[in-house]
């Protein structure tokens, strides 16, 4: 009685325990799965660096490459993305599209204007979670390795099991890390620098939207390039507007087309419904950085579901 009594009470600490330890690191979270994307994306980098250096110095190598890669960049972006994002702001605010959308987009408009406020104020915080996303990162593509064997020996499956489970998840997680995530961040700067080129106002704003669009299937980026070349067409803009249209046709659409099914369709059957149901779901839980692990969450999901209905 007394053994079960110590067992309750040993089983009740331990759920306080991990019911404390995810508030503690709730605020982080994004930075966590962040962290976690950049090791999967530059481990075989690392791998190709320790064959000539030590652990150590290639993981602070590979993280000075992330740095000058994201990091610095990152600040200019966001810079110029509040400036265009003000401009857009002008431009909409001073234009009239009948009482109703007038109202609409005059609701639209307070609301972004209180999130930026709310951005703004949160400079600090967004300081304190770059930071924990390359502490984070550091350690992840150092000991990645022991990180994997830890997970796979708390799965509470047999050995053969916890083989299948674990490739099924390299699978997906590559298909849509490099198939999703690494084709729209190619695609989207690719579209910015088309839209720089070419003098459609506001490139990074639109090469943003392109990241996004990117990620949905069955629409494409065309549905962004194409209309902004048809506006520079209707402008009397010829030279823009048929030299964006073959640059989006050529280098958007045709690097999109050739790599994008390659590395989703061969890797993993992800079915359009989920990447649709995980983006959206993904960016109402996470923020911005859902549109890339919402669809991961999903698909993990559905692996374990498929695994757990094979077994039994």
């Amino acid at each position: 009685m007394e053994k079960s009594h110590s067992k309750y009470l040993f089983l009740g600490i331990f759920i306080l325990i991990a019911i404390l330890s995810f508030l503690v690191i709730k605020p982080f979270i994004t930075s966590i799965l962040l962290s976690i994307v950049l090791a999967y994306l530059f481990y075989p980098i690392y791998k190709i660096l320790i064959k000539k250096f030590n652990e150590t110095f290639s993981a602070i190598l590979i993280l000075i490459i992330v740095i000058l890669l994201f990091i610095v960049p990152m600040f200019f972006i966001i810079e110029n993305l509040v400036r265009e994002s003000i401009d857009v702001y002008d431009i909409v605010k001073n234009s009239s599209f009948g009482p109703f959308l007038d109202n609409t987009i005059d609701n639209s408009l307070k609301y972004i204007t209180i999130e930026a406020q709310s951005l703004i104020k949160s400079i600090p915080k967004f300081l304190i979670n770059i930071f924990i996303t390359l502490f984070l990162f550091y350690y992840f593509i150092k000991e990645g390795n022991n990180i994997i064997k830890s997970v796979k020996n708390l799965l509470p499956l047999e050995k053969k099991h916890k083989e299948i489970v674990v490739n099924e998840f390299k699978r997906v997680t590559s298909a849509v890390v490099y198939g999703l995530i690494l084709i729209g961040l190619v695609v989207g700067i690719l579209a910015g620098i088309g839209f720089y080129i070419f003098k459609v106002p506001n490139p990074m704003l639109w090469g943003l939207i392109v990241i996004i669009v990117s990620m949905l299937p069955g629409i494409g980026t065309s549905i962004i390039w194409i209309p902004a070349s048809i506006i520079k067409l209707a402008q009397g803009d010829y030279f823009n507007g048929v030299g964006l249209f073959l640059f989006g046709l050529i280098f958007i659409s045709g690097f999109e087309m050739f790599f994008k099914p390659k590395l989703i369709s061969y890797k993993s059957d992800i079915h359009p419904g989920l990447i649709v149901l995980g983006v959206f779901g993904g960016i109402a839980l996470l923020g911005f950085i859902g549109i890339f692990f919402g669809p991961l969450i999903l698909i993990t999901f559905i692996t374990f579901l498929k695994h757990l209905i094979n077994k039994n």
